[in-house]
């Protein structure tokens, strides 16, 4: 597994104490998940979804493996990775742009 692959997973609500199985964005370095067995990862929702601040629409859903227009939305998990397959893997154009909404979302 490595940064900027997609998986689908369970990914948990914050207003509702469920969750929901959807695509999601591996943040973590592909050691940081070697050593630990556990990625970072980054909610990814259709891009007609109501706006938060930092979504990035992804340009390249083909290379990413999504079949809809999709944006990654700076709401964030963590979950062990073991058996977990992606799907896809975010285009180098995508990618910067993730970094650069990451960079400005933390205040790097």
């Amino acid at each position: 597994m490595r940064q900027f692959d997609l998986l689908v997973i369970e990914f948990p609500f914050v207003d509702q104490e469920r969750v929901r199985l959807r695509p999601a964005l591996v943040l973590s370095p592909a050691q940081f998940i070697a050593d630990t067995g556990v990625a970072s990862l980054a909610m990814i929702t259709r891009e007609a979804a109501s706006p938060w601040p930092g979504d990035v629409v992804l340009v390249d859903q083909a290379s990413a493996g999504l079949h809809k227009p999709s944006k990654v939305r700076m709401k964030f998990h963590s979950v062990a990775v073991d058996g977990a397959i992606a799907v896809g893997q975010l285009a180098p154009d995508d990618q910067r742009a993730i970094r650069a909404a990451l960079k400005d979302h933390l205040a790097l």
